[in-house]
This record gives C-alpha cells, structure tokens and sequence, in this order.
C-alpha cells in the first residue's frame, strides 16, 4: 500500500485534530524582534500535567508498519529544523482501544518548520518521519501517556510506503 503526502490545511487536518501556525488575527502583543500571539489553541486534560517531550528524527526508509494511539491524552507535535511528516489515522472504534481502522483511511501530512499539529485523543498515529535532513520534534502530551494511555498495534507483514511527490 502507498499514500500519497498531503498539503497540511485546517480544513484537510480537522478529523485529526488542529494544525498550530501563525494566526492570522492581529498580534496581542509585540515589541523590537518579536510577535506574540496567545491562545492559538487549547490542550484539553484529565487530572495529569502535561509533559514536553524531546523527539530525534534521522532520515530513514518513508514508511509505517505501526500505529498508536491516546484516548484520554492529545498530542501536540511541533517540529524544530526542518520539516517532517505526520501520518495519522481516525478516531474510530472508541470503545474497541487496539481497532485500527482501515490502513487506506489514513493520511499523510507534510508539517513544515513554523507549523505544528495537535492530535486529538484516539487518533491513530506515530513517530513523524524526517525527509531529507535531521531535525528535532518537541511533543506535549499528559504526563506517563505512554504508561497508562497507549494502545499500539503493529503490521510488520503490510507496511505502508509514503510517496513524496
């Protein structure tokens, strides 16, 4: 199976969750060299705070033979140095946890260095996947999410190429 990379748009990414990029409102505040805008958008939680996390991406082989996913936890992914991908799948079958939806009803997008993307919870998903250059993904997501809120279902035997056009 192969998915095409898609343009990263409100409107294209709003089954998965909010694309985060520069508002196109008026600034709230700013000053010499800077532009501030607040509460571009909201992480909704449950009683735990949240936690960054620090991702590494070399590039390597543009494909998935596993997906993941947080029902109680969004999952915001800012990349820092380049751009990268995001491959993600609906929130179906909430009451089932490890029920994938199908491998065709996932999508991939292209998230460019500015833009960030936070995950719904129950949105399947995984690591984001380098292009042609190293660069570092900054991840918030609920503190032990990976403990106590993830589901993680792996398809050694069918993974999914990612064609770049």
């Amino acid at each position: 199976m192969e998915l095409p990379v898609l343009d990263l748009t409100p409107a294209a990414f709003a089954p998965f969750g909010e694309v985060i990029t520069r508002p196109e409102r008026g600034v709230d505040a700013e000053g010499p060299g800077w532009q501030w805008w607040s509460d571009v958008a909201l992480l909704k939680g449950d009683d735990r705070p949240f936690a960054i996390g620090y991702l590494d991406l070399q590039p390597s082989a543009l494909q998935f033979n596993w997906a993941e996913r947080h029902m109680r936890s969004p999952e915001l992914l800012v990349p820092s140095g380049a751009d990268c991908l995001v491959y993600v799948g609906p929130p179906e079958f909430p009451e089932e946890h490890g029920r994938m939806p199908p491998l065709e009803s996932f999508r991939v997008f292209r998230v460019r260095q500015g833009q960030g993307v936070l995950l719904a919870p129950g949105v399947w998903h995984g690591a984001p996947l380098a292009l042609d250059r190293p660069l570092n993904v900054v991840v918030l997501l609920l503190q032990k999410t990976g403990e106590i809120d993830n589901c993680v279902v792996r398809f050694p035997e069918n993974p999914v190429t990612i064609k770049v056009e």
